[in-house]
Order: C-alpha cells, then structure tokens, then sequence
C-alpha cells in the first residue's frame, strides 16, 4: 500500500475516531443528566470530571520508563558475566570431581584398561 493512501485512511480514521468521541461524550451527558439526574450543570461536570480523571489515568501510564540503550547495554553485560559465572562454576564442579577420590578412582580404573591393552 502507497504512503499516501495509508496516510489517507489513517486521517480518516482519526476525523471518524473524533467524530465517535463527540459522540460518546453526548451519550454520557445524556446519561447523567436524565439516568442519574445530575441537572444541566451536574452533567457536563461529571463528563468533564471523568475525561480529566481517564486523562490522568493515561498520563500516569504513558509516562513509564523506556529502557534506554545504556541500560539495555548494562543488562546485557550483566547477563553475560551471570553466563560466565556459572560456566566457571561448572568447570570447577567438574574439576573437583575429576580430581576428588571419585575422580582418582576412575581415572585409575580407566589408566588399568588402558594398561592392560598395551600389554597384550
């Protein structure tokens, strides 16, 4: 699709989401006014009152943290070290059973079969 027509469609869009916007804050002022009986003044304010507050609301979730690309760095370096760690970790468990008594015995047996094929 061509940037012109998807940027047509999109304005379209907006003036239609505008449109229903307008709309929906009549509906609501119409149900304030003769649902809940607030009065011509009561009615306009409850809307005006409820856009301030879902405005807030988007305010307050709009304005979360992005990571940034140092921080997106740190995490990476420090999941790498994690990695590191854990691999020496590994290598060091390895080795300690290698060279432990579990390890010397196995390594005597194998050295034995080893031995013996030399022999013959």
């Amino acid at each position: 699709m061509r940037i012109g027509r998807q940027a047509a469609l999109l304005i379209v869009g907006a003036v239609l989401g505008f449109f229903s916007l307008i709309t929906g804050h009549a509906l609501l002022w119409a149900i304030f006014l003769f649902k809940f009986g607030f009065g011509p003044v009561g009615a306009p304010a409850a809307v005006f009152g409820l856009d301030i507050f879902l405005a807030l609301a988007f305010v307050f979730m709009g304005r979360r943290s992005y990571l940034l690309p140092a921080e997106v760095e740190a995490r990476m370096n420090r999941d790498r070290h994690f990695n590191e760690m854990r691999q020496a970790a590994s290598i060091a468990a390895v080795a300690t059973t290698m060279t432990g008594p579990v390890g010397r015995f196995a390594g005597r047996k194998v050295w034995n079969i080893v031995a013996r094929r030399r022999r013959n």
